[in-house]
């Protein structure tokens, strides 16, 4: 078994372990912050970079860059997915992602792992076979599919090429006007943008940490609304919803309890 069947493998058995569906697209930052307990911050970074991923003990951190493609962000958490559940002994790691085939091993097989975790061969062809039939596949295929799993269209097309849907010609002319097609098409752009105009993005337990301690007077209400503002979370700070008068009794009318 080589590398790249490894990597297949690997991820079908972690989709598995998981409770993911063969054919299921994978809400990864979700399943970062929410089922693996890691803190996710998506935040402006250098170009060069596209994430990267700080352990220590049982606390780890992965940061994405929000100036790339918001596909390109959901590649990069299951990359970093893959250095925090099997690249043994790491404690950082910075990584650009620049190209697909990396000729680094570690980086190579993140890679694999991320497109086979987010991009199942059976999942890919189970949708093409439910959309194409008795005939090639049409541009508005590939972006049909990039919107349903959620990744770049760079990444769609790399793992079509790889499955033998598309040739190097197809490749090459299903690169242009993308954006445009997709809109005229009704699916949203948001997939094919940065984030950064969104400023700082964070998932994890930080603000339900900082509130405990508000709450039970650790911190001043000063420095608690400091720690939200740093962290990302200014929205709560400065858009705090109003109770909604009426809701409660409303409920309590119905005698639902």
């Amino acid at each position: 078994m080589n590398i790249k069947q490894e990597m297949e493998l690997l991820a079908l058995q972690t989709r598995n372990n998981l409770g993911i569906g063969l054919f299921e697209k994978v809400n990864v930052f979700d399943l970062l912050s929410k089922v693996e307990g890691i803190s996710l911050m998506v935040v402006e970074m250098s170009d060069k970079i596209s994430g990267m991923l700080l352990s220590r003990k049982d606390e780890s951190l992965i940061v994405i860059n929000s100036r790339k493609t918001l596909g390109h962000q959901y590649f990069t958490a299951a990359h970093e997915y893959y250095h925090f559940k099997f690249d043994r002994n790491i404690s950082h790691r910075i990584c650009p992602i620049k190209k697909f085939e990396d000729e680094y091993e570690e980086e190579y097989k993140a890679n694999q792992f991320a497109v086979n975790f987010l991009l199942p061969r059976q999942a890919v062809e189970f949708m093409l076979s439910r959309r194409v039939k008795n005939r090639s596949i049409e541009f508005d295929d590939v972006i049909f599919l990039e919107q349903y799993f959620e990744v770049s269209h760079q990444l769609m097309l790399i793992r079509l090429k790889e499955l033998g849907y598309i040739n190097k010609n197809q490749y090459e002319e299903f690169k242009k006007n993308v954006v445009k097609r997709a809109c005229e098409l009704g699916y949203s752009a948001r997939l094919y943008k940065p984030t950064s105009d969104e400023g700082i993005k964070v998932y994890s337990k930080y603000l339900e940490l900082a509130t405990r301690l508000y709450e039970s007077g650790r911190i001043s209400r000063g420095k608690y609304e400091e720690l939200l503002i740093e962290g990302g979370y200014a929205d709560v700070v400065f858009n705090a919803p109003e109770e909604i008068e009426g809701v409660e009794n409303e409920i309590e009318d119905a005698d639902i309890f």
